[in-house]
């Protein structure tokens, strides 16, 4: 190293060893602490990265509760508009697609009840074996038809056999439940819905609930859809 260079060394050693001193001496100001400069990112991924870290929980709950907001949205879309729905309720078990064919059967006789062009009847399965030692399966049967009779107000009418008719009448010690005696099917109704060779129980019938004194009667649209399923049943006895 040149004597010039050295000198030049010297002297700016001097100088910061002053510039100290008086830092130290509070007769100039030392600025702002290392720790206390603000780092400003200015690469996309340093603004990204900076942004993750201190927005991350926020972000990650706004993705689930849209997540969730587009899910119901979708269900509701998607979500059949049934014009009349009934309980399928037997001792003797039948499958979904075989009451697939009950509802393709009630499509000829429902009329386009809420207007929207096309007729969608749904039969609910509240079928099941009363001997089946499953007593918990039985238990949640009894229950989604309970929570039916007592909920939904669209569901007036009920297809029942000789012996599952006698559940209701234990539901109820000083009202009947149906308008009146369940009307039986006929023959075509048996010949349409037959599923692998396999025809539904015999002695199957129809019946319509009331609504007067019932919990369902503070609905507004239960009185439209009782008398919707009025009329199905007097369709219903001009076929017999």
């Amino acid at each position: 190293m040149k004597k010039n260079e050295i000198l030049e060394e010297q002297k700016r050693a001097r100088e910061e060893f002053l510039k100290l001193k008086k830092m130290q001496a509070g007769e100039i100001d030392a600025g702002p602490k290392p720790s206390e400069v603000a780092i400003v990112p200015k690469t996309f991924k340093e603004k990204w990265d900076n942004f993750w870290f201190q927005y991350r929980l926020r972000v990650v709950a706004v993705v689930f509760i849209v997540a969730i907001f587009v899910v119901c949205i979708a269900q509701c879309v998607s979500k059949p508009n049934y014009d009349i729905k009934m309980v399928y309720f037997s001792y003797t078990p039948v499958l979904d697609d075989q009451l697939g064919l009950v509802e393709d059967y009630f499509d000829d006789i429902v009329p386009d009840i809420n207007g929207d062009g096309e007729v969608l009847v749904q039969v609910i399965n509240c079928s099941f074996s009363n001997t089946d030692s499953n007593v918990q399966y039985r238990n949640n049967i009894l229950m989604k038809m309970q929570s039916t009779i007592v909920a939904e107000y669209d569901t007036m009418l009920y297809i029942t056999d000789k012996e599952s008719v006698k559940y209701f009448e234990g539901l109820s010690v000083d009202l009947d439940i149906f308008e009146a005696e369940p009307l039986e099917f006929n023959e075509d109704f048996y010949k349409k819905t037959v599923l692998n060779g396999k025809e539904l129980p015999e002695g199957l019938g129809i019946s319509c609930r009331k609504i007067n004194d019932t919990v369902i009667e503070k609905y507004k649209d239960s009185e439209k859809y009782h008398l919707e399923s009025m009329k199905i049943l007097e369709k219903l006895k001009e076929l017999s």
